[in-house]
């Protein structure tokens, strides 16, 4: 990257250390000049004046345009403010799309950074995506797994970040999108203090123009920052036990009890159909073997639950739309050791509404299911149907339901529709209360979340989410401490002490990108085995594996 320093700007003395609500302004730049020292242009920056902003515009696929500062002050009793005035104008991200990026792998076309000496983190903006419905506002987003519906180009916006410890707040025009709790978390490069604006991505593009950026620091708010009354402890990682390097992704985990845990995992590279694989571990998940038969069968279980008898059933995760407008399936049975199996076929009915009935319309068996007291299944699965709305448009949208079967998966019938989403995590915080966490849409989004009070008869939408965008998963752990993993653009943990109407303790697991789908059990009191995929350098497997053990230091 080639640095030179820009033409002359240097802010008045006076506007640099003006007080504003309490924050002393320690370095900024108007849009009315270019910027110069302290600032620096890294890349292929090439500004322009337009109408009292600085318009900057990365149109290289393989470098970056941004600006960037170092600055001092004593953090002590203080609060981080990074404020920025901008209007984005266009962005192309991952595969064209411009909503999909993974900053810490590729960067960021339009992005702020900021960093601490001993933390750095940022948001980036994405704009509205026609095609898409569900994406059509365009996002205000943190590196990492925060997202805020936004619309960030039909005129200049003020973004401000409020950094205090390990939290990061986001406000868009004076209203709080993003609480931010954790969110200030990646560890920094270097010990050295630093702002940067513009782009830094080299394989994406966009452009925006900036009326201003500005950094200071206010004294915090009296009130102490909670200590947590968890203690989290991770361990060294290890890939899944494989032969040869492949390219194995998307990990789902299922605790069978009696020291057997099974893991049903793609074999395939993301599309419909595509094969799975079945292995079982009996030493808490540090090595897994394959269950013959398994391997590269699309008609493979994905969900898995022990039934009384002490055999093992499991659905296959897809489902096959008919001729005549049946919906069938697998379902298979293992024995106990979770060694050999039969398979039979399965029959599905939903409500019209839900049934698929063209292709690229389908239903999924996803994640969790259960094994009743009088002896019926309950299964999760979630349907996708691409319907024309009231203007004709072709709207793609994703629905989460519970599945009832009553003789041994040969046919499921609809037990409840649980609201909007896919990719659907459920856990049952008591004989009445449900919990369920769901995926929207196709794009890195915010997670939903939905609740039953009824022991799953009916659902509400209680909210969506900040934290997002893929496959959630849920575990009410033996303490009673709610656990969700999610993924992408990294591999993330939180924690709920109330059921889920506050998440707390954010953890990124794993910045290595990939699906980055998760999956969570507990396999023994307090602990929990983490499965991921995102490479570890070396190894053969894309899959990983860690354990973390969660403890409650008070009551």
């Amino acid at each position: 990257m080639k640095a030179l320093v820009c033409a002359l700007f240097l802010a008045p003395l006076s506007a640099l250390h003006a007080a504003d609500g309490g924050i002393a302004w320690i370095i900024q730049c108007n849009g009315n000049s270019l910027p110069a020292a302290p600032w620096t242009a890294i890349g292929k920056a090439d500004p322009r004046l337009e109408d009292g902003a600085l318009h900057l515009s990365d149109d290289s696929k393989d470098d970056i345009a941004t600006f960037e500062s170092e600055w001092t002050g004593d953090l002590e009793g203080k609060e981080i403010i990074v404020e920025a005035r901008v209007k984005l104008v266009s962005m192309v991200g991952h595969r064209d799309s411009p909503t999909a990026t993974w900053p810490q792998r590729d960067g960021a076309p339009i992005c702020i950074q900021v960093s601490d000496g001993q933390h750095e983190e940022g948001i980036l903006l994405t704009p509205p995506q026609d095609k898409h419905a569900e994406a059509a506002k365009g996002y205000v987003r943190t590196l990492t797994d925060r997202f805020a519906q936004a619309n960030t180009s039909d005129d200049f916006h003020t973004y401000r970040l409020i950094i205090r410890g390990e939290d990061m707040a986001v406000e868009m025009d004076g209203k709080r999108i993003i609480e931010g709790r954790d969110a200030f978390w990646r560890p920094a490069t270097s010990p050295r203090k630093f702002i940067c604006f513009g782009s830094t991505s080299k394989p994406f593009t966009g452009e925006a123009k900036w009326e201003f950026v500005r950094l200071g620091l206010r004294s915090a708010p009296s009130a102490a920052v909670e200590k947590s009354p968890l203690k989290i402890t991770l361990s060294e990682p290890w890939p899944l036990n494989v032969e040869e390097k492949n390219t194995e992704s998307r990990p789902y985990l299922y605790d069978m009890g009696q020291g057997l845990l099974l893991t049903s995992n793609p074999q395939g590279s993301d599309a419909l159909l595509e094969p799975y694989i079945v292995r079982r571990s009996t030493d808490d998940g540090k090595t897994w073997q394959a269950v013959p038969g398994t391997e590269k069968n699309s008609d493979s279980p994905q969900e898995l639950v022990r039934l009384a008898d002490g055999r093992i059933l499991g659905p296959s995760r897809w489902t096959h739309l008919q001729p005549d407008g049946t919906l069938t399936g697998k379902t298979t049975i293992l024995d106990a050791k979770a060694e050999t199996f039969t398979m039979h076929d399965s029959t599905i009915t939903l409500p019209k509404e839900f049934m698929p009935a063209k292709t690229g319309e389908v239903l999924i068996f996803e994640r969790h299911i259960w094994a009743e007291k009088d002896g019926s299944i309950t299964a999760v699965a979630w349907s996708r149907t691409n319907r024309r709305d009231a203007q004709k448009r072709f709207v793609v949208t994703r629905h989460t339901h519970l599945l009832s079967s009553a003789d041994r998966g040969k046919t499921w019938t609809h037990l409840a529709h649980l609201g909007l989403g896919g990719e659907p995590a459920v856990v049952r915080l008591s004989d009445s209360e449900w919990l369920a966490v769901t995926r929207p849409d196709a794009h890195m989004s915010n997670l939903l979340q939905h609740r039953s009070l009824n022991g799953g008869k009916t659902w509400k939408f209680e909210r969506t989410l900040e934290e997002g965008s893929v496959m959630p998963d849920l575990v009410l752990m033996s303490h009673g401490v709610l656990a969700c993993s999610y993924g992408r653009p990294v591999s993330n943990l939180m924690f709920s002490l109330d059921g889920g109407r506050t998440w707390r303790d954010h953890r990124v697991i794993s910045d290595r990108a990939n699906f980055n789908y998760t999956a969570i059990r507990e396999i023994s009191p307090c602990r929990l085995l983490y499965m991921h995929d995102g490479q570890i350098p070396g190894t053969l497997a894309r899959i990983n594996s860690l354990y973390i053990d969660v403890e409650k230091t008070r009551p």
